[in-house]
């Protein structure tokens, strides 16, 4: 199974010079925890989380204040279980999906446990996830 088969297709993103005010809002009305920081061709530059927000929100204007750089992706093409080990090692709970280095969804942990083929690979990644430094 492929990523592109249990990745949602339907995401919002938001670009560096956006307001956090426009972060938020999209957050709550899209009722979703992370956004990728995307540039005009989208190219996934960054993700903000909610985390982030709270975190690291000391005065910020624009979401490239406080968006994490140096993100890790998983490719639409990849097998699920390379996402896993994804998960797993970087301790993260959603991954951005790229295609040709451009963003065409988003893969989450909650995609993962929908499938009972990933059940045992579910528990690793999240005892890692909580253990992770």
């Amino acid at each position: 199974m492929l990523v592109k088969d249990l990745m949602s297709a339907s995401i919002s993103y938001v670009f560096q010079d956006d307001t956090i005010k426009r972060v938020i809002f999209i957050m709550k009305s899209e009722d979703v925890g992370i956004l990728p920081v995307c540039d005009k061709q989208n190219h996934v530059l960054g993700v903000i989380t909610d985390r982030d927000i709270v975190v690291r929100n000391d005065n910020a204007k624009l979401a490239s204040e406080i968006m994490t750089e140096n993100v890790v992706t998983v490719n639409s093409g990849d097998d699920i279980h390379q996402a896993a080990l994804k998960f797993s090692k970087y301790g993260i709970h959603r991954l951005p999906v790229i295609d040709n280095q451009r963003l065409v969804g988003m893969l989450s942990l909650k995609d993962l446990a929908k499938k009972k083929v990933l059940t045992a690979e579910i528990g690793h990644i999240i005892y890692n996830i909580y253990n992770h430094k």
